[in-house]
């Protein structure tokens, strides 16, 4: 594990070497060629002739496209440098110095022999873009230079060379972009494969939601299959594979290596600690913790049922009743009310309705559904709760829990309670979802998920409700490989959670620009 760790970190740096040398010998080789030849020692003068405010940011974007070509191992960007480094090989022949063709010869053979410091593949539709878009940027620069040598022959040269350097410019940082673009991971779509090991093998409490159309599905043969989301760079694994036992491993060691052929950083959402010990070398952060609530065992007797028995007697003395039903036995004005109440409380939410770890309504989980429903004096809908059905854990999941805003004080209690009561005999364990990670220091962590990443479950509030219900608390993690993916982790799992964001703040700056 140490070798590895320590060839990653030396692999940007050699690359990063490799580079630089190119771009030093470069500029030295032409610096004598200048000495020899008149018209390239006047041109030389006329570009270092520039004013210091141009000069300044020109050297910046040289320096800032080295280090993105050094830090980013894409086997494009190896053709760059072994393109760069043979014609300054060449260059340096005509510069009349000894040592720099022999450190230019050096670099030249490494940049060819050294192929495994670039291991990551590109895109192949973008790759032949971004090419193309380098070709169009070199022609630029070829046009420029050849007005720099023709204003020396003219009695008055104006600097019109330098107008085709911004097209050159913005020609090489698009073609870059496009050289650096991902592939797709490989993903195989197999609904009905997909629903039959759900059914023998899914055992998470997130399982349910690797059924939903917002995922793609990472395939390890035919037994086994991890769902996942794309977004900055980041390919984030909902909860664990799905397959037979010591399937994890497998799937995850497949799942990283593609990842890493591809150019994306693997990380895992909700895993339980067995299943994050089943991925070596990561790094594990506290995420917070499922709520499971046995079945048989639950009661409202005792002291510690105190709480949650008064909110469950004040919401049927205000008048609230509970019904219990399978989905399909929903009527069509109760699924017409539940859209309105959810519609409802979304317009209400600044990041808009949530994704990937939960349901939604236009990507419904194409698994058994239980709805709980709600009604004030037999009349009203007060609230709803779906559960989705887990029949390999003998196991329900609390999906949504959505409470009108007029409704009586202890309705979600009594939606949830009289849930349970329905399911004795048919589940074993219900899993309430998860709450946020809970001790000393954890508070703020906490918060950044429920307030910045925009993880409603994350809310500190839901450790004391979820508690009512006595539950026992397991651990879930979010696993990534390397320390320093976690700012792209969290932000993706802000974008999977809230596919809607972007489309919602442009919605909203629009209803505030015509009010």
């Amino acid at each position: 594990m140490a070798i590895r760790e320590l060839r990653a970190a030396a692999d940007p740096v050699l690359r990063a070497l490799l580079i630089f040398t190119a771009l030093a010998v470069g500029l030295l080789s032409l610096e004598g060629w200048a000495q020899h030849h008149r018209s390239l020692r006047w041109a030389a003068d006329v570009v270092l002739g520039l004013p210091a405010p141009a000069r300044l940011p020109i050297a910046l974007a040289v320096a800032a496209a080295a280090l993105y070509l050094a830090t980013r191992p894409k086997r494009g960007f190896r053709r760059i440098l072994v393109v760069l480094a043979v014609a300054v090989a060449f260059l340096s022949l005509g510069s009349g110095r000894q040592g720099l063709v022999a450190v230019a010869l050096v670099d030249a053979v490494a940049a060819l022999l050294a192929s495994s410091l670039w291991t990551e593949e590109s895109d192949p539709v973008s790759s032949r873009l971004g090419w193309s878009l380098l070709g169009v940027a070199l022609l630029f620069a070829a046009l420029s230079a050849v007005l720099v040598l023709s204003a020396h022959r003219s009695p008055r040269p104006a600097p019109v060379f330098a107008i085709p350097l911004p097209f050159a410019f913005l020609a090489a940082v698009c073609g870059l972009a496009l050289l650096d673009r991902n592939p797709a991971l490989p993903a195989r779509r197999d609904p009905d494969a997909a629903r039959r090991l759900y059914r023998s093998r899914a055992r998470s409490g997130v399982a349910p939601f690797a059924l939903m159309r917002d995922k793609a599905h990472f395939w390890a043969g035919r037994d086994a299959f991890l769902a996942y989301g794309c977004r900055t760079g980041v390919a984030l694994a909902l909860g664990p594979p799905i397959g037979g036992e010591g399937s994890a491993e497998r799937v995850g060691g497949e799942f990283r290596a593609a990842c890493r052929r591809r150019g994306w950083r693997p990380a895992w959402y909700q895993v339980s600690e067995a299943d994050a010990a089943a991925l070596p070398r990561t790094r594990r952060l506290p995420l917070g913790r499922e709520a499971l609530v046995d079945v048989d065992r639950f009661s409202l007797e005792g002291r510690p049922m105190a709480n949650l028995r008064h909110q469950v007697t004040k919401a049927v003395r205000l008048g609230v009743s509970v019904e219990v039903r399978e989905a399909a036995d929903v009527s069509p004005a109760a699924r017409s009310a539940m859209r309105a109440l959810a519609d409802q409380l979304a317009e209400r939410s600044a990041l808009g309705e949530m994704a990937f770890s939960v349901g939604r309504r236009d990507d419904p989980v194409d698994v058994e559904r239980t709805v709980a429903l709600a009604r004030v004096d037999g009349a009203a809908l007060a609230g709803y709760a779906t559960w989705l059905w887990l029949p390999a854990a003998r196991a329900m999941v609390l999906d949504e829990v959505k409470r009108a805003p007029a409704a009586p004080a202890g309705t979600v209690e009594l939606l949830i309670e009289r849930s349970l009561e329905g399911f004795r005999g048919r589940a074993g364990v219900v899993s309430l979802g998860l709450a946020p990670i809970a001790g000393r220091g954890t508070a703020l962590v906490a918060r950044a998920l429920c307030d910045v990443v925009g993880v409603r479950s994350a809310s500190p509030g839901l450790v004391a409700f979820k508690a009512k219900f006595r539950p026992r608390w397991e651990p879930r993690y979010l696993v990534v490989e390397r320390l320093a993916d976690v700012p792209a982790v969290l932000l993706a799992v802000l974008l999977l959670h809230h596919p809607g964001l972007f489309a919602r703040s442009r919605q909203r700056a629009a209803v505030r620009r015509t009010s």
